[in-house]
């Protein structure tokens, strides 16, 4: 006589098996390491938007002095004692002082980062000319031109900690150069 075993009928074995759980050692084991996934991602998160907001700084400050010397530009230069625009100090201010605000911070109306600027320009004559600007060789167009520098300043941090950042762009700036084509034309 032959005995059939069906799948659906029960042996002792495979019942022992369905009663298994996993242990307290286990679980705290699982949740252990659920734990350091998480910290580390959230950590990551946190990096990257630090990192944004640093990167955004950095990209104002920098809009801010290309706009304050692309200004410069085209402002009109005198010759010989009548240095009209380029040296007057109401029309080219020495100081500034630019905000950032992204908009939808929050809704509120602060005026967000505070960047303060400051903008020195000097006539290549002789004695700046000494300071080695053009290197070994002065070359003869030297006193038709500025060095014009723009450094701006800013403080902002994370967590509560407040950072000071300053950047600076410098250019030359032509007596005889796009200012006079557009302010002439």
């Amino acid at each position: 006589m032959y005995t059939v075993l069906s799948s659906l009928s029960k042996s002792p074995e495979r019942h022992l098996g369905c009663r298994r759980a996993f242990t307290l050692v286990e679980v705290l084991v699982a949740v252990g390491v659920s734990v350091l996934i998480f910290g580390a991602v959230y950590a990551g998160i946190s990096n990257c938007y630090s990192i944004l907001q640093t990167s955004r700084a950095n990209l104002r400050a920098t809009q801010i002095m290309v706009s304050q010397l692309e200004g410069i530009r085209l402002c009109a230069w005198g010759s010989g004692t009548n240095l009209s625009q380029l040296f007057n100090t109401s029309i080219v201010p020495r100081t500034f002082t630019t905000y950032f605000y992204p908009l939808g911070l929050n809704g509120t109306t602060n005026q967000g980062i505070t960047y303060y600027g400051s903008i020195n320009v000097n006539q290549l004559t002789n004695a700046a000319m000494e300071t080695n600007v053009f290197g070994s060789s002065i070359p003869s167009y030297a006193e038709n031109m500025a060095l014009v520098t723009v450094t701006v300043t800013w403080t902002n941090g994370l967590n509560g900690k407040p950072a000071a950042h300053a950047r600076h762009m410098s250019t030359f700036v032509s007596e005889y150069g796009i200012q006079n084509y557009v302010i002439a034309h």
